[in-house]
């Protein structure tokens, strides 16, 4: 008994020294963030709130976190690891998948599969995830067999996307081929096996059939023109050759001229001589949206004016072009809608639309512009796009009254003056905290509003549109709180500040209280404090938070065929203003082309494209876009639309 309680205590010993070998102590000084503790112990945020689950709430001064030591013990490996050659990217606060998939241009998919095992948890703060090489298409597990050009004998071969854990040598045994082989088809992988690669192999079997994906709901008909190929339709579509096999397996016989085919509602497609482009972006809400590209009317010729701030006489040289370009974030956000306005053109021109455009330059700054110089040239315009500032748009807009021509502004917040022809296609900050408003309001639920002492004219806007809202003064108790909840009621907790502390202490409350009550968090907008690397992102999502929004952090379907074709088109991926362009230039033309035209049909059809949607009211003599989307924080550390 005696020995096994020396085997006991020295276990114990070892235990401690162990422990104490394995971690440091960190006493939190003032003013010091999780964020920068980790730094300075070349250490991750997630390293630290795995052994430190509450500093997940936030830390205070004088506290004490466990620090993980950066050493780890060797594990030998069972084979010999090929060198990987892929970015490791380290999560930061408020990111998500689909922001990491647009800033590697890669797509969701492929991050998810290539981080299976990490992300089983949803996404967190300051883990380490594998970014697949771009164009690697990691969804793709098996391609089609692609055959020489029917040359007898030729061999067949199928192509395999390195997944993570996996070596040459592994491949080369699943294939029943060897690592020498793979090397002599595929030569840049000699040295690295990037994940996500797409390996050229040797197989001489039939490839199998992929599955069709489960959410692929058929929707649309489309009739295959001539010289069009599987693979011409597959790029288009951004659906793989499977995909559109398991969709219409007669395919698998071959495509044919004039053959009908059934896409996934939302892949809309039309040609003009063969050659096709996706035309309909948007997914519409049924009951809700208007699709404007099913009620065009052709007969008449359209015109469009563009009006861009390029300023090209301050452009005298290349030299000065290119610094232009690196330093100038006025020019790149002009030349990024420019570049979406010019994909919307394209996808008229397909849908064949009679229309003439001009693209002219403005050459405008806040206080000036050449509006006046180009009047001539917009007379013949059944709608004009532009200027930027609201300033510049109003002088066009007054300009071009007395001839009932549309001059949409695609840019600017301001509500400004009202003019009958001018359409502001930007929802105002007040539209956005009205739209807040009304979604409450639809709901049965208690208000409960918090709010900073410095918020007064906050205050009153809750107020007087939801006088039945109950109000907390500056930071609430636990107590305070329990005041003012209701059991087995949905409590929506508007907060109003953008104070970092307030903001902590209050969503900290709140989170506690979720064992005992139903609470949903509203925010009017997502200010710093929200944004705060000390703001935990899953309490957010645990609070279900609610927000207005302009835009919708779109990870559709649709979506995501319009960022591949944009970057097919221009070698980047789309920026908010490239997608702004194109959103407000397509949903111009396709209102110029309806029945009504657009001045007049403005106030009947509500629409939506990319990211934006447009839906027009007649307000105090102007028009005013009162299309905002009501978004919230969900499970996964994901953002989608609320219901």
């Amino acid at each position: 008994m005696k020995y096994l309680a020396v085997l006991v205590f020295s276990l114990a010993l070892l235990s401690t020294s162990a422990y104490a070998q394995d971690y440091k102590k960190h006493t939190v000084a003032k003013g010091e963030t999780v964020a920068g503790i980790a730094k300075q112990y070349k250490v991750t945020p997630y390293d630290i709130y795995k052994i430190n689950p509450d500093a997940k709430d936030g830390i205070k001064e004088n506290a004490t976190l466990l620090i993980p030591a950066t050493g780890k013990e060797a594990v030998a490996p069972k084979e010999k690891p090929t060198k990987v050659a892929n970015t490791i990217h380290e999560v930061e606060a408020k990111e998500t998948l689909y922001s990491l998939a647009k800033k590697y241009n890669v797509s969701v998919e492929d991050i998810q599969k290539a981080n299976s095992d990490a992300l089983k948890d949803g996404l967190k703060v300051g883990q380490q995830l594998i970014i697949p090489i771009k164009g690697s298409g990691v969804a793709a597990q098996v391609k089609a067999a692609e055959k020489a050009d029917a040359k007898k004998g030729t061999e067949a071969y199928i192509y395999h996307v390195v997944e993570a854990g996996e070596t040459k040598y592994s491949i080369a045994k699943k294939h029943g081929i060897t690592v020498q082989l793979i090397e002599d088809l595929n030569p840049a992988v000699k040295d690295t096996l990037p994940l996500g690669y797409n390996l050229k192999l040797v197989d001489n079997n039939a490839v199998k059939q992929a599955d069709a994906p489960e959410t692929a709901k058929i929707g649309n008909d489309y009739v295959v023109q001539p010289k069009e190929t599987l693979y011409s339709i597959s790029k288009r579509t951004g659906l793989s050759e499977e995909e559109l096999i398991a969709l219409n397996p007669e395919l698998k016989n071959g495509l044919k001229e004039g053959m009908t085919i059934k896409l996934p509602s939302g892949k809309a497609m039309a040609t003009v001589n063969g050659q096709g482009t996706l035309i309909s972006y948007g997914k519409s809400a049924p009951g809700t949206m208007t699709d404007l590209t099913k009620t065009l009317k052709k007969s008449e010729k359209k015109e469009i004016a563009i009006l861009l701030p390029f300023n090209m006489a301050k452009i005298e040289s290349d030299t000065l072009r290119r610094q232009m370009l690196r330093s100038d974030r006025f020019l790149n956000m002009t030349l990024d809608f420019y570049a979406g306005a010019l994909m919307a053109i394209d996808s008229a021109k397909v849908l064949g639309l009679p229309l003439k455009v001009r693209i002219l330059d403005s050459k405008e700054s806040k206080n000036s512009s050449d509006v006046n110089g180009l009047a001539s040239s917009l007379g013949s315009a059944d709608a004009v796009i532009g200027p930027f500032f609201q300033g510049n748009v109003e002088n066009a807009a007054a300009l071009l009254a007395s001839k009932k021509i549309p001059v949409i502004s695609p840019l600017s917040k301001d509500k400004g003056k009202p003019y009958s022809n001018l359409f502001n296609s930007i929802p105002s900050n007040e539209t956005i905290r009205m739209a807040m408003m009304n979604y409450i309001k639809s709901k049965d639920a208690n208000v409960i509003a918090v709010v900073d002492p410095k918020k007064g004219n906050a205050r009153d806007f809750i107020k007087t549109n939801y006088p039945s809202a109950r109000f907390i003064d500056g930071t609430p108790t636990d107590a305070i709180l329990r005041t003012h909840l209701v059991k087995d009621k949905m409590n929506y907790v508007l907060l109003e500040t953008e104070n970092i502390t307030m903001v902590l202490t209050t969503t900290k409350l709140l989170a506690a209280l979720l064992n005992d009550y139903k609470i949903q968090l509203i925010v009017p907008e997502l200010t710093d404090a929200l944004e705060n690397d000390e703001m935990p992102m899953d309490r957010l999502a645990k609070l279900k938070t609610l927000y207005p929004s302009v835009t919708k952090d779109n990870n559709s379907p649709e979506a995501a065929i319009f960022a591949k074709v944009f970057k097919e088109k221009n070698g980047i991926m789309p920026s908010q203003f490239a997608t702004r362009g194109f959103d407000v230039t397509f949903d111009t033309i396709l209102r110029l082309f309806q029945e009504e035209g657009f001045a007049e049909g403005a106030g009947t059809m509500r629409s939506e494209q990319v990211e934006n949607q447009f839906s027009y009211a007649s307000e105090n003599g102007g028009n005013y876009n009162k299309g905002v989307y009501i978004m919230q924080y969900d499970e996964g550390l994901t953002i989608k639309q609320a219901e």
